[in-house]
């Protein structure tokens, strides 16, 4: 088992919180795992759990029923949910890193009332839909459209990949109302909520990974959405969207460190208990070079991910540094889960055994949330700036 990380970084009162979610993953993530896999939904129980336990609001204001802690006390406990369930840690990722925090940073009072308390709760399931088929990294592309109709938007559009929406209460769709194509202005955010007439969801996706989290497309079509149901400022949306893509980033290195620290945990202990050639494997230096490069990927992940989560708190602008941490922390994920299978050998191979799992999980974060050549831009960009040039 391994030791509670970045004690340096953490106050008494987090650490206290990541041990207990670290018991709650241990004991009901764990048991509900099985049948969240094979049925590729979330449980509805285990939701209202956590919300009663504080465990998903834990950033947000007591106002609304959230926990009153900063931001940091969000990837504490995305990292222990990962290292258990990472499809269920990128449920509740779109629900409340996306979903929640939109409404609660551009929402009016009756909106936080409305949407974001029965979601901190775990009564409902928010979603943000952003990626269409026509384009994927390319956000301020969007083709779906909403017209003015009086007071009220005509919104239609097709998203696609969208986290959480075959089963989401409440989807955030993003549309074009004014400006050109790859214009910043010119995108607005509406709260649409599942049954009015015109929205509807497809099946849940066969994915590869993140089998827990359920993955479908959104279709709009001309629905009617009141002015209480916008969020924010018309025309601002892409704005907001921006302004949001750095925390969304880093947070991202909490999963990956979770998923990379559950390789670790299920290697170290299977190497210390297989033989072979009348030798435990952990006794070979191949297998000690696969342990000692997780262990050291995981530390350098660690560390980076809390120094930039109170770098945040101080609204401190990250956005190379995300980039960084993202990058880094997604290959060091996908690599530990293949050296985990590597150290399990024809057990590794096999549904039995949960590196199996890991290795599916940890690929989704080379692509989503920006994948890891949008990464390598974004960083090339930020670097050359200090040199004079765009």
């Amino acid at each position: 088992m391994h030791s509670l990380g970045a004690k340096s970084y953490l106050t008494d009162d987090e650490i206290e919180l990541q041990r207990m979610a670290r018991r709650f993953m241990e004991n009901e993530v764990a048991a509900a795992t099985p049948e969240m896999e094979a049925t590729g939904m979330l449980s509805m129980e285990l939701m209202r759990e956590m919300g009663r336990l504080g465990l998903l609001g834990t950033f947000f204001p007591e106002k609304y029923g959230g926990g009153g802690f900063t931001i940091t006390s969000r990837a504490i406990v995305s990292e222990e949910m990962a290292r258990i369930n990472a499809g269920l840690d990128i449920s509740i990722f779109a629900d409340i890193v996306l979903f929640a925090r939109a409404i609660a940073r551009h929402g009016t009072e009756e909106q936080k009332q409305k949407y974001l308390e029965p979601v901190l709760r775990g009564e409902k399931i928010g979603s943000m839909a952003i990626t269409e088929p026509k384009g994927g990294s390319d956000a301020l592309s969007a083709r779906s459209q909403a017209r003015r109709d009086g007071d009220d938007y005509i919104v239609n559009g097709h998203k696609i990949f969208i986290t959480n929406s075959p089963v989401a209460d409440f989807i955030l769709v993003i549309a074009r109302t004014d400006g050109k194509d790859r214009e910043i202005n010119g995108g607005t955010w509406f709260i649409l909520e599942r049954g009015v007439d015109g929205l509807s969801t497809s099946k849940p996706f066969e994915k590869l990974g993140m089998k827990s989290s359920p993955t479908g497309e959104v279709f709009i079509d001309n629905v009617r959405v009141p002015a209480e149901n916008i969020l924010g400022e018309v025309n601002r949306g892409f704005y907001y969207l921006m302004e949001s893509l750095d925390v969304e980033r880093v947070l991202e290195g909490a999963s990956n460190i979770g998923i990379a620290q559950a390789c670790l945990d299920a290697a170290a202990k299977y190497a210390q208990e297989r033989v072979v050639f009348g030798k435990r494997i952990s006794q070979y230096q191949l297998i000690q070079e696969k342990i000692a490069e997780m262990a050291t990927g995981i530390e350098l992940s660690r560390t980076m991910l809390y120094r930039l989560m109170r770098a945040v708190e101080r609204e401190e602008v990250v956005t190379c540094e995300a980039a960084m941490l993202k990058l880094y922390s997604s290959r060091m994920a996908v690599q530990a889960s293949s050296d985990a299978i590597q150290i399990f050998g024809g057990n590794g191979y096999m549904e039995e055994y949960p590196v199996a799992r890991y290795y599916r999980d940890a690929k989704h974060h080379e692509i989503g949330a920006g994948t890891t050549e949008i990464q390598k831009i974004i960083i090339a960009r930020e670097i050359l700036k200090q040199y004079g040039s765009a």
